[in-house]
């Protein structure tokens, strides 16, 4: 999901679109103002004032069926950003998406979620991740991947038995290596391997190296940028886990029953910047992967074979004043990708 796609001359457009999306009338809070200059940082665009005018969705003229879809997912990320929804701002993206002539079931999402009910937003952000991974599995293995996937997701039953010793031994490569560091990772959070009860699919174990790779702890906050980076790697409708998470670790919609629902952990910073180094990693993690050759890398070894951009050196984080956040860990089984039935 590459965020970066607007031709310079229509930057001053897109921003009007986001600026108006977070806040169509009135000042812009700092989270808001921050979630322009990340994208502005992403785009290389000079943002000037703080505060840029709104714009009207009949003003908007975007080229492109590309750009003009990810103006629609950005403009509901931006919507998104404010707990609880502002009824403008759903109505700006709506009427934007009309104007588009351009349609994404986030659209729907938001008119969900807007008027609380809240089956119906889970209903479309499972249905729609579900379509992703279970694609990823009849890819991988066929019928047989889609069957396993069920399985594990549902019965927690092991699948992949013979591939368990595989990721096991992983243990027993150096410290620093990507297989160790995977390793260790599991072990900690209590993760199950491909293989054992309640692990994870052989199809989606993906999700958990990349977390790795990329850094983020298993923690609300580490999750909800593992699941922008993963959307922004994946090159096939990436922005499904980009709703997922926002919507699970921002909104407290429980996607996912494997854990409860968290509130307030969109930081735009953060975010933002994930799901810009998962798009300019020069492989798409989520799409067969193979990722054995690596393990015997040192990390940094392995990131730089992927191309991943460093974090953020010195983010700041949410809350503001006034704003309170849960950091504890997430429960065992809660891993984005592999875990999002439970």
């Amino acid at each position: 999901m590459d965020i970066d796609v607007f031709p310079r001359h229509e930057l001053g457009t897109v921003f009007a679109v986001l600026r108006t999306a977070l806040r169509p009338s009135g000042p812009l809070g700092l989270a808001e103002r921050r979630f322009l200059q990340t994208y502005a940082r992403i785009t290389d665009y000079p943002l000037v004032p703080a505060n840029p005018p709104p714009i009207a969705p009949h003003e908007v003229r975007i080229e492109g069926a590309h750009q003009r879809k990810r103006l629609t997912q950005l403009a509901a990320m931006a919507a998104l950003l404010s707990r609880p929804l502002k009824a403008d701002s759903v109505a700006f993206v709506r009427a934007l998406s009309r104007r588009l002539a351009t349609h994404d079931s986030v659209v729907d999402v938001l008119d969900a979620l807007l008027r609380g009910h809240r089956s119906r937003v889970r209903m479309l952000a499972v249905r729609r991740g579900f379509r992703v991974m279970i694609k990823e599995a009849h890819r991988s293995e066929g019928a047989a991947g889609v069957l396993r996937f069920f399985t594990a997701m549902l019965l927690k039953a092991p699948v992949n038995r013979d591939k368990l010793w595989n990721y096991k031994r992983l243990g027993l490569l150096p410290e620093g290596t990507l297989g160790r560091e995977y390793w260790k990772h599991m072990v900690r959070e209590g993760f199950g391997f491909p293989g054992e009860p309640a692990g994870i699919p052989d199809a989606v174990a993906y999700h958990d190296i990349a977390h790795v790779l990329a850094g983020h702890e298993a923690t609300p906050l580490g999750e909800i940028q593992q699941g922008s980076f993963q959307g922004g790697n994946r090159r096939e409708d990436g922005f499904a886990f980009v709703q997922f998470v926002l919507l699970q670790f921002h909104h407290g919609v429980r996607i996912t029953p494997g854990t409860a629902a968290q509130v307030d952990h969109f930081d735009p910073e953060l975010v933002l910047w994930a799901i810009q180094r998962g798009a300019k990693c020069n492989v798409d993690m989520t799409h067969q992967w193979d990722y054995w050759p690596l393990m015997s890398l040192t990390l940094e070894q392995a990131r730089a074979k992927c191309g991943l951009l460093p974090k953020l050196p010195a983010a700041s984080r949410w809350p503001t004043p006034g704003q309170t956040r849960s950091e504890g860990r997430c429960e065992p089984g809660l891993g984005l990708g592999a875990r999002i039935a439970r």
